[in-house]
Parts: C-alpha cells; sequence; structure tokens
C-alpha cells in the first residue's frame, strides 16, 4: 500500500483550505527538495487554537498532511504547537512513504512557525 486511505481522502477533500482574514499568527515552511511549500493561519482565542486554515503548493501527501494536521491542532494550547513533531503529522495520514515524509516536516514546521508568530504578536499586544 503506497497512501493510506485517510491520506487519500484529506487528499481528495481536503479540510480548512484557504486564506483566513486577520489571523492572529501566520507561518511557512517549504521542502527545498521538491518546492513543497506550506502556509499556516491560526485564530487564538484564550491561548488555544480555534481555526486553522491553509494553503500549500506541491504533492498530494504534503496537502492531505495539512489538510489532516488542520483538524489535529484545532482546541490546542498553542504553545503546544510550538513542539508539533513530523512524526504527529504522519500519524495523522496513517504513515507516508519514505520518498514523501518531507510532507510531514513541512507542514509541522510550518504550523510551529505560525504558533511562534501568534505567540509574538500576543506579548507585542501585552
Amino acid at each position: 500500500m503506497r497512501y493510506s486511505p485517510t491520506l487519500l481522502d484529506h487528499f481528495l477533500n481536503p479540510r480548512n483550505a484557504g486564506l483566513m482574514r486577520e489571523p492572529d499568527g501566520t507561518g511557512v515552511d517549504e521542502y527545498e527538495g521538491c518546492g513543497d511549500l506550506a502556509r499556516f493561519f491560526l485564530r487564538v482565542r484564550d491561548g488555544r487554537v480555534t481555526e486553522v486554515r491553509f494553503q500549500t503548493y506541491g504533492c498530494g501527501p504534503t496537502i492531505a498532511a495539512a489538510s489532516a494536521a488542520s483538524e489535529k491542532v484545532v482546541d490546542r494550547p498553542v504553545e503546544e504547537l510550538l513542539n508539533l513533531k513530523a512524526q504527529e503529522v504522519e500519524d495523522a495520514v496513517e504513515g507516508l512513504p519514505e520518498d514523501r515524509k518531507h510532507a510531514a516536516d513541512v507542514v509541522a514546521g510550518a504550523l510551529r512557525a505560525a504558533a511562534l508568530d501568534a505567540l509574538r504578536r500576543r506579548e507585542g499586544e501585552a
């Protein structure tokens, strides 16, 4: 089996894709090996992620990983996302082939960057 049913579902029916007006945090990461890119937008209320949107450019597994991860991080404390590991993203799509593991790295990196941006903005308001 190359791709799991979960990965295929997220690729064919991505959740939370698109832009967000006035996000509380944004983050981007890129895999230069093939040009895959993920950008996340976070809405944060009372220290928790309440909404996530994303844009991706790249292979199907990157799109699927972004979709699955966007569902997994809602309701979590934004600080927790600073430690998000690629393995958690990969687990959300029930695994990735060796030549597509970069998808989880790109998505986790972009979510960490978005969380860091949200925390920096919050500190700037204090």
